[in-house]
């Protein structure tokens, strides 16, 4: 049976001045086609899948194996592409010339050399991933009621912010057909801010966030949808309300977050000090 929302025993009575929102998966459906670029920007930077794993691959609707998707989810480019040519290598048997079995992390017998070329090639296919994922989220929709959301909150006059480890050049494609969402949020808080030293599950991004809205973190209610970005959440002291993937186990959530929905529209801001009830909503 399908957990509509968790929450803690507890009952949580706190007022939230701010609300800080996650991007990918969260507000933006971009998940699916992060697999896909994922999967193509192999052949972009002249690593081979073999021929029946990316049939395999392209036959499942081109998403990733989620045994590699949950290890990735949240993580920016940087953390991430090292766990996925980790995983080619040992699972899908794409030959490479470094061995990434320890991921990013270089090795005692590693020279500098290698450390050298184990960075550009991060570098390489994080940025051809990103060109493909910009291609393909001209049409990007908005995650379920997310947009429905944004709007009530702006209606409510509660400040927002965006805290996402996606590139500032990724996310100004992603918003192109969403304008009227963004323009509702006051602050956009990128994975490439020269003020983000740690990505998540670090609490730099959401710490940021929450001074840019002039607002204590311990006052900020952030919506993720990726483990790592709720324990940056929780980390940085805000209230998380987390928004998993349906394949999540939410029972994983409850430690880093204060509820977990199964959608936007399951949210309720009685709790939070918030006049907005989700399901009072036309959809």
């Amino acid at each position: 049976m399908t957990i509509a929302t968790i929450t803690h025993d507890e009952a949580v009575e706190t007022t939230i001045k701010a609300v800080i929102f996650d991007l990918d998966g969260t507000l933006l459906d971009t998940e699916s086609l992060s697999c896909q670029a994922v999967i193509e920007s192999f052949a972009l930077t002249s690593l081979t899948i073999p021929p029946e794993i990316l049939s395999s691959l392209k036959a499942g609707g081109s998403l990733l194996p989620w045994d590699l998707k949950r290890k990735i989810l949240g993580l920016r480019g940087s953390e991430w592409v090292p766990i996925v040519l980790s995983y080619a290598q040992e699972h899908w048997g794409v030959d490479m010339a470094l061995n990434w079995k320890d991921g990013w992390q270089t090795t005692s017998i590693d020279n500098d050399k290698d450390s050298e070329n184990r960075r550009t090639m991060v570098d390489t296919f994080w940025k051809a991933w990103e060109v493909r994922l910009n291609e393909l989220c001209v049409d990007v929709v908005a995650c379920p009621g997310a947009a429905e959301l944004v709007e009530g909150l702006r209606a409510a006059r509660v400040p927002m912010a965006i805290a996402t480890s996606s590139r500032a050049a990724s996310v100004k494609k992603k918003r192109c057909k969403h304008e009227q969402m963004f323009q509702s949020i006051q602050e956009i808080v990128s994975g490439d801010d020269p003020s983000i030293k740690n990505g998540k599950p670090a609490p730099d991004i959401y710490l940021e966030a929450a001074k840019r809205l002039g607002v204590e973190p311990t006052e900020c209610l952030v919506f993720e949808d990726a483990l790592p970005g709720a324990q940056s959440g929780k980390s940085a002291g805000c209230r998380v309300v987390a928004v998993p993937d349906s394949r999540i186990d939410k029972k994983s959530f409850l430690s880093v977050s204060d509820e977990v929905i199964e959608d936007m529209w399951h949210f309720s801001g009685k709790k939070w000090g918030i006049p907005l009830e989700m399901n009072e909503l036309d959809r």
